[in-house]
């Protein structure tokens, strides 16, 4: 849809009077896309790029080929600190591998022509927001309860301590994403979570900002209550990791009485 809708402001924009016009018409409201897959096409020929895909997000364009590869370019590289979100990117999904229960992207990062890109697989479903609202509502207690695992897991996995801040509530901190709704890749089958992408702005924070950013961009999921069932999965888990440590303890208490009072 999106490859679509940018081929067709493209032509449109042979109707802009001003070549000037037009070259800036084409760098910053198109983002200078035709480029940046040309540049793509040259260092992959062996790709079907026909039948590319591409999604626009927040800070990047993704051009999806084969149905196995994801490409993603920033939609402006011209400030280091724009490049060297891709490289944090990368080292948050390096330390992440293995640790939740569902998929993250393993990333390459190459530069082409001057600009940095990033590869991985692409992770097969579709976006979660993107779902029926219908579908999302009658499995909103399945899909809620993989992202309380998911939170969870994230929350209280430690990764990168380096990244923690002094100020941190130790009450309140732990690993969060920041930025989920739009990154929640499903099964439409199944309606399995099959994995979380776009790692850039993941970092130590508050637990409610996953939550709320469960449904804060788009109206639809917060019609789902997705996010509550989410936060009764989390506290679920939460309450029996700790029943579990409480009686760890009391075992280990009594073993060590009772064994001093057989030295005794």
């Amino acid at each position: 849809m999106w490859k679509l809708f940018f081929d067709t402001c493209y032509l449109f924009s042979y109707l802009i009077i001003g070549r000037r016009n037009r070259r800036w018409f084409r760098e910053v409201k198109l983002f200078d896309y035709r480029h940046k897959l040309n540049i793509l096409r040259r260092a992959y020929p062996e790709f079907d790029w026909k039948h590319v895909y591409m999604r626009k997000g927040g800070c990047s364009l993704a051009f999806m080929v084969n149905n196995k590869y994801v490409f993603k370019v920033r939609k402006f590289n011209r400030d280091l600190r724009s490049v060297e979100r891709y490289y944090y990117e990368k080292r948050v999904t390096d330390a992440l591998a293995g640790v939740l229960p569902t998929r993250i992207p393993k990333m390459t990062l190459m530069e082409l022509d001057g600009l940095l890109f990033s590869k991985s697989e692409l992770i097969q479903g579709k976006m979660l927001i993107d779902l029926p609202l219908k579908k999302l509502i009658e499995n909103r207690e399945k899909l809620g309860c993989q992202l309380g695992r998911i939170i969870y897991k994230l929350f209280n996995s430690n990764i990168l301590p380096e990244l923690k801040p002094a100020n941190c509530d130790p009450n309140d901190c732990g690993f969060i994403h920041c930025d989920m709704c739009s990154n929640i890749v499903a099964n439409p089958d199944t309606m399995d979570i099959t994995g979380i992408i776009d790692w850039e702005f993941a970092h130590y924070g508050s637990l409610k900002t996953d939550f709320i950013g469960i449904f804060r961009v788009r109206r639809k999921m917060r019609k789902t209550d997705i996010a509550v069932e989410a936060m009764w999965e989390y506290y679920r888990l939460r309450d029996a990791a700790q029943k579990t440590g409480t009686t760890t303890k009391k075992t280990s208490t009594k073993k060590k009485t009772a064994k001093k009072q057989n030295n005794a």
